[in-house]
């Protein structure tokens, strides 16, 4: 090889160090900034206290005896974008469309209270119900139909023959059909497990198999949940990246999202100012996750005294 074209080789060589170099220092930085995609107003009425639902669009909310307040219970975004609320007290699921209009009342597809809620590429939804000595996920077509139910073993390692000590506080179908659910322990740590696919129910040892002493973050789909699995800022992931928050510890209203390929290298890094939603959520008690993370957006439910709404998060210019 002649010394010249070895030189050229070498000039090539250092050109792309330098170009990657200055990408890795000039990561893309921008915001996240907020989009109001749903409103929808308290009903007149709810089924829990009237016997008599809340007319399509509109929730049940009531205060109990000790004025604790309690409404919709659960939501989550579907693989194709639309929105689904768990309204518990109307025991109901209403769907919206991802640009916010209303589409359907689904009856029944509601669990008991149910601590998260998902759904999967055909349209199923699953539903837990934990805060039961026999824990359980019901699965319903989109007519409200119950098609499977997956018990969940009581498993003391797993927390979950402890339902008032440990519950659900999450559950996902990732984009290969696997059925996922989180136990969290009050003010502790979390437990991840798999409960089956979307055709078959986990027996105790295959469930047992799967535990991790991690979580799966606020991700609607865990496609590849292996990977960055014990990430404990995790947010989500997509097919192409793993997004993990931190708070600012100065400013609570702050955070910093990172983006990361599944190889480790950050690409892109992202501000959050929640304080420009004016987010005030009043029926805490009820929504035991009220933060949706799907296709590197951020989802958050939100209501006040008029009704509730849901925030979509997404990086600016998107």
């Amino acid at each position: 090889m002649k010394t010249s074209h070895k030189i050229s080789i070498l000039i090539t060589l250092v050109l792309i160090l330098l170009i990657l170099n200055l990408k890795a220092n000039n990561l893309p930085q921008s915001s996240y900034v907020p989009t109001v995609v749903i409103t929808a107003p308290w009903g007149e009425k709810n089924f829990r206290m009237d016997k008599e639902s809340s007319k399509p669009g509109e929730f049940g909310f009531y205060l109990d005896e000790s004025g604790l307040e309690h409404g919709p219970t659960a939501f989550t975004v579907a693989p194709n974008g639309d929105i689904y609320i768990a309204d518990n007290i109307n025991k109901r699921v209403q769907r919206f469309s991802s640009s916010g209009s209303f589409i359907e009342v689904i009856p029944n597809a509601w669990g008991s209270l149910p601590a998260g809620l998902t759904v999967d590429q055909e349209g199923n939804i699953y539903s837990p119900n934990t805060y039961t000595g026999n824990p359980k996920v019901h699965k319903f077509d989109q007519n409200g139909n119950e098609i499977k139910v997956y018990p969940i073993i009581k498993d003391e390692e797993m927390g979950t023959d402890r339902p008032y000590n440990w519950s659900a506080f999450g559950i996902s179908c990732d984009d290969s059909g696997r059925v996922f659910i989180q136990y969290s322990k009050r003010g502790g740590s979390s437990r991840s497990f798999q409960i089956g696919t979307k055709e078959l129910e986990f027996s105790s040892a295959q469930q047992k198999a799967t535990l991790k002493d991690a979580n799966f973050g606020f991700t609607a789909n865990v496609p590849n949940l292996n990977k960055f699995f014990s990430e404990t800022n995790l947010l989500g992931v997509d097919r192409d990246a793993v997004y993990t928050m931190i708070k600012d510890e100065k400013n609570p209203t702050l955070s910093t999202i990172n983006k990361i390929t599944y190889d480790g290298r950050l690409i892109a890094t992202y501000t959050v100012d929640w304080s420009q939603a004016n987010c005030r959520l009043i029926t805490a008690f009820s929504m035991n996750k009220h933060t949706v993370f799907d296709k590197g957006n951020v989802y958050s439910f939100c209501s006040d005294k008029e009704g509730i709404r849901i925030i979509k998060w997404s990086p600016s210019g998107k």
